[in-house]
């Protein structure tokens, strides 16, 4: 149980980087070519690097960050709900909502109460890179957490 209260924890904090905002940019609500291959598919960590695209090595990550790599998929559905997936079983730990905003430079997830903006550096059908400010070593440093498909 614990464990399961620390997964719900981790997502939390990690999506909760971010600063708390509106949904009015009507951009939110149209679906767009990058929302389409957002919502195909769950979507795993696969490593967190600097801004040169330089791997950040796991020691040097803090123990939430860790745990979404080894425990978490990231599923976004079409309605613009998101969800915490267990990696091995499936089960939803955590869920909230997600939009895309800003021309699709962003994507704004709030999860049960809490909001992160992360800015969209990439997003194809192969990868989804966001960048996001976590903490490094025990310092707050800017990062792009590098997601690839869950294909089953």
């Amino acid at each position: 149980m614990n464990r399961l209260i620390n997964f719900v924890a981790v997502f939390v904090i990690l999506f909760s980087l971010g600063s708390c905002g509106s949904k009015d940019n009507d951009d939110s609500v149209k679906p767009t070519e990058k929302s389409k291959i957002l919502v195909n598919y769950p979507w795993r960590m696969s490593s967190v690097t600097d801004l040169s695209g330089n791997t950040i090595a796991p020691s040097l990550l803090n123990q939430q960050t860790k745990d979404i790599a080894t425990y978490m998929d990231i599923q976004f559905l079409a309605n613009n709900v998101t969800k915490a997936l267990e990696q091995k079983s499936s089960q939803v730990i955590n869920g909230g909502t997600w939009y895309l905003i800003d021309n699709a430079a962003t994507l704004d997830i709030a999860i049960t109460g809490f909001s992160g903006k992360f800015g969209v550096v990439e997003l194809t059908n192969s990868k989804l890179r966001l960048k996001s400010t976590m903490p490094v070593g025990g310092v707050d440093a800017e990062t792009i957490m590098v997601f690839e498909p869950v294909i089953k």
